[in-house]
């Protein structure tokens, strides 16, 4: 998409400073209100022969043989501890060092100005993709893939595409998040571990296409945006019903 979009309410402090101040903020996956977004893990079940628990135990050719040996055992008899370990140690991996920022490739979307701006009354800002992309204040970036009723992604423990599995992990959600139309931009901070301040992302005035206010914004808060955004040239717009449809 040309242009991104992040829904937001005047009335929170934090929530002004995408205008005000041009800061993103790059979120941790432990931050998300989905229970299962950034939860995707190799699933070691399908290690179910001996063959393969052989095989991945070979593979493993940077582990010390006695470790080895241990792993091979724990495959055998407790394969569902050996999910659970992996599952602990990559979620809290993801959680310390990615950081996420959560856009829509959509700008008329009834239940996300409900949610995420006020219930209407918040504003809602649209970002140059392209600018963004190429800014290098980021790392990858791309659309989300929904998951249709009873499917799930599945990440075999033998995948060596590590670029693969990452974009499988953390760009995969459920098909009842699909009218988000989500665009996710992500950042790796490895090896340092990023106070909320490093997770701050100031960007240029020209990396924003525009504004668009809310049904139900009140009178002072549209006028107070439309001020702002005169100052730094920004184009602003305002939303409308469209009679007898829900639009």
């Amino acid at each position: 998409p040309e242009i991104i979009y992040k829904y937001r309410d005047w009335s929170d402090p934090h929530h002004k400073r995408v205008l005000t101040k041009n800061e993103l903020y790059l979120a941790s996956p432990s931050d998300f209100n989905d229970p299962f977004d950034c939860r995707i893990a190799p699933n070691f079940k399908l290690l179910d022969t001996k063959e393969k628990i052989q095989r991945y135990v070979d593979e493993a050719t940077i582990r010390h043989f006695e470790t080895m040996k241990r792993i091979e055992e724990r495959l055998t008899n407790n394969i569902e501890d050996v999910q659970k370990d992996h599952e602990k140690q990559l979620f809290n991996t993801q959680d310390t060092y990615y950081g996420i920022l959560s856009l829509s490739c959509r700008w008329d979307s009834i239940l996300m100005w409900s949610h995420y701006a006020n219930n209407h009354k918040g504003y809602c800002v649209g970002f140059w993709e392209e600018k963004l992309r190429n800014s290098n204040l980021f790392g990858s970036g791309g659309q989300i893939h929904y998951y249709p009723e009873n499917e799930y992604p599945l990440i075999d423990p033998f995948e060596k595409d590590q670029i693969e599995n990452i974009l499988h992990e953390t760009q995969s959600k459920a098909y009842d998040w699909k009218y988000e139309e989500e665009f996710r931009i992500k950042k790796l901070f490895f090896p340092k571990i990023p106070t909320k301040e490093d997770r701050i992302i100031t960007i240029p005035d020209d990396f924003i296409s525009e504004i668009i206010l809310g049904l139900s914004i009140t009178e002072e808060d549209e006028n107070e945006i439309i001020e702002i955004a005169k100052a730094k040239g920004i184009e602003v717009y305002k939303t409308e019903k469209v009679p007898f449809k829900f639009e």
